[in-house]
């Protein structure tokens, strides 16, 4: 019995400390956040985080491929804004929707700010008026910086336009304590049935 209960508390402590060692690594995020766009002249969107989608992708209206002296160059007008970006063209891309439709956009190069992270994304753009959010964060940028809770949303607030570039910058330290929060309650949860099945052996 004793060497049972000894197993357990080693088990639960090697749990803890994966919990706590990927909480510090990632920050928590809901399925839905606030995003900005600073390059592009947004400061504040609704942005979805679909891990169902490989790239970002942003509402644009009014694409136009350009080329000024050799360089090509896309022209469109970002969702809720009335000014128009002109900004370098990536690469045109082939992608497939949730519904398997294949199409040709044009992808940019841009940076993206969540909470107080600031990262570079490659952006595609589409028409997306009939879709709730203009903005579409996939999982290639949230890959080994954020976790998605699909049962919370908001959880970053207001980006922060000031937040240094650097990709594998660590959280701020409100962010570490409910990221270990969050955590905590996951192992706890984990743990409950095992418990449960242990008292009624």
């Amino acid at each position: 019995m004793l060497e049972g209960i000894l197993s357990m508390s080693s088990i639960t402590m090697r749990v803890g400390r994966r919990f706590s060692e990927g909480a510090c690594m990632t920050r928590m995020v809901g399925w839905r956040e606030r995003a900005a766009l600073p390059e592009l002249g947004i400061s504040d969107m609704s942005a979805k985080m679909d891990t169902g989608a490989l790239s970002c992708s942003l509402h644009a209206e009014d694409i136009e491929i350009t080329n000024h002296d050799g360089t090509n160059r896309v022209r469109f007008r970002p969702a809720g804004c009335d000014e128009v970006c002109s900004v370098p063209l990536l690469e045109m891309r082939s992608v497939k929707d949730s519904g398997g439709h294949v199409t040709v956009r044009p992808f940019i190069l841009t940076e993206l700010v969540l909470g107080g992270e600031r990262l570079s994304v490659e952006l595609s753009l589409i028409d997306r008026a009939p879709m709730r959010h203009p903005l579409i964060v996939g999982r290639r940028a949230l890959r080994g910086r954020f976790t998605v809770d699909a049962e919370s949303a908001d959880l970053l607030g207001v980006p922060e336009l000031n937040a240094q570039k650097e990709p594998g910058s660590r959280p701020t330290k409100r962010s570490e304590t409910s990221q270990r929060r969050s955590a905590t309650s996951r192992l706890r949860a984990s743990l409950m049935p095992r418990r449960g099945l242990r008292r009624a052996q």
